[in-house]
């Protein structure tokens, strides 16, 4: 019965599929696919384990799924799909307890979704045949099809003409697509398998202490070894780390702008100092792994590695002070929004360690902590439409950070609303811009506003032209708010295409 349960839920989906993307764009369509599919998983896969993990990960799809609706930019899109891809195998596989191992299922499945599942019943002593095995004959006898209609389309003009007729008449995008929806759907139902969770069962949080009889005094004498090393190279790092903080009070805490583009400030130094950070991590695993951990002497390296590790913490906040230096003087960007959720990851991977350490926990622990946390910050990051916050944010600051108006106009559509400007306002904003800014606004690597102006026009009527041509299985609140913005304050009745822009934009 579970057989045919998957194989009508299967090729259900795979035609639902069909009918929602066929010739239509990411809306409305992947909301129903997924509330469509998710109840499915749970019905097939029941009785379900409400863990912690499992409620998450429901929570994670739908609020997700709704933020594909109402916000619609390109990164939620992208964290939606990734977080259906990723969560299906918690739900489907309920013994999972960390949304790493889960995620290592679920690019197993996706490998292994090209070949249909079979689900007999075998007699005593009948040998089983592999998925694989079946897959491939059935390719076979499906090109042994093939080669004697071709044999019977030379033999007969007549036979030949009515499977070109059939051929002819068939939409072969509407066929792949369909295909697609049975990969699809195989991919969202397997059933589950042994050898990972088998493996994840195995992992402890907290390190069981393994006592070996064997040259007890030599591996006393290691452990000391590595005590005292440990305890000399935090030592050291500390008192360079603190140098280090101290400076960053002073010059980026306190941090006076003299008109710098801020590049190394920011780009290299962000990026470098997050670097340095990780090693950090791994330089206390490293210390803290196996029977160092119960060594009776090492509570001055459990101290030093404390404060290490909370002198990486505040050089984390330092980093993210640089970030808001960069964000006052040059407006919000996609890279300088992801910093901040960035450093979010870091300092909860920073907290986990320090916990491992204090508390004796595995690696596997950390690894369940922090993928977790990776799940539920992504998953946040997405329920934001950034496109409309960086356009609303950056104009309404444009007294006192510096507009980049090729930046602004490669925005999503959504942000139409802050993004059209009339002539006046554009003209004022460049002239607020000479003021604030202390370097030339107005040199060839910036374009100009009129430039801008002619862009954005160009944009809202490649919008408007889609918006009205767009089905309502692609219909999204995002789109939908900005079209009736855009109508109700006059802009989409003052475009008239001219074709001097042409020449203006080269």
């Amino acid at each position: 019965m579970k057989r045919l349960a998957y194989v009508f839920a299967s090729i259900a989906t795979a035609l639902v599929f069909t009918m929602l993307f066929f010739e239509k764009s990411i809306g409305l369509n992947l909301v129903i696919l997924e509330w469509i599919t998710i109840p499915i998983m749970l019905f097939l896969n029941r009785p379900m384990k409400a863990t912690k993990l499992t409620v998450t990960a429901i929570i994670v799809l739908l609020l997700t799924s709704l933020a594909v609706l109402y916000s619609h930019s390109n990164w939620t899109i992208f964290v939606n799909m990734l977080m259906f891809f990723t969560c299906n195998s918690i739900i489907v596989f309920k013994e999972y307890r960390s949304y790493m191992y889960a995620a290592f299922e679920s690019f197993r499945n996706a490998a292994l979704s090209f070949v249909p599942q079979v689900n007999r019943k075998h007699e005593a002593g009948e040998p089983k045949m592999k998925k694989s095995k079946i897959f491939w004959l059935s390719v076979l006898a499906f090109i042994i099809a093939i080669a004697f209609i071709i044999l019977y389309s030379l033999a007969s003009s007549k036979f030949g003409e009515m499977v070109g007729d059939i051929l002819r008449s068939l939409d072969f995008e509407l066929i792949v697509l369909f295909l697609f929806g049975l990969v699809f759907a195989n991919f969202a139902f397997r059933q589950k398998t042994e050898k990972l969770m088998t493996y994840e069962k195995g992992k402890d949080e907290t390190i069981e202490r393994k006592r070996k009889k064997k040259y007890l005094r030599g591996l006393s004498q290691t452990l000391k070894n590595r005590n005292f090393f440990g305890v000399m190279l935090l030592g050291m790092l500390n008192i360079v780390l603190l140098a280090f903080n101290i400076s960053d009070i002073r010059y980026v805490w306190l941090y006076s702008w003299d008109g710098a583009f801020l590049k190394e400030f920011v780009h290299e130094g962000t990026w470098i100092l997050s670097f340095a950070i990780i090693i950090s991590q791994m330089i206390a695993l490293l210390l803290f792994r196996e029977n160092l951990n119960f060594y009776s002497r090492n509570r001055l390296l459990k101290i030093l590695t404390m404060i290490w590790l909370a002198q990486n913490c505040f050089m984390a906040l330092s980093v993210c002070m640089r970030n808001i230096w960069y964000v006052k003087y040059f407006g919000l960007a996609f890279g300088r929004i992801a910093v901040f959720f960035f450093l979010v990851l870091v300092i909860v991977g920073l907290v986990s360690i320090m916990i491992k350490v204090s508390k004796r926990k595995t690696m596997y622990y950390l690894f369940k902590v922090n993928s977790y946390s990776f799940m539920v910050v992504i998953a946040l990051s997405s329920l934001v439409n950034w496109n409309v916050v960086i356009a609303d944010y950056n104009f309404a600051h444009s007294d006192s950070s510096f507009i980049e108006y090729s930046f602004m106009a490669t925005l999503d559509n959504s942000a139409l609303p802050y993004l059209v400007k009339t002539k006046e306002e554009l003209e004022t904003i460049d002239r607020q811009q000479e003021a604030a800014m202390k370097f030339d606004t107005k040199m060839d690597y910036f374009i100009s506003s009129k430039k801008y102006e002619i862009l954005i026009k160009m944009k809202t009527l490649e919008f408007v032209d889609e918006y009205n041509s767009m089905s309502f299985l692609e219909w999204n609140y995002a789109d939908e708010w900005a079209y009736r913005k855009l109508k109700e304050s006059g802009h989409l009745e003052n475009i008239d295409f001219d074709a001097d822009w042409f020449d203006l934009l080269k």
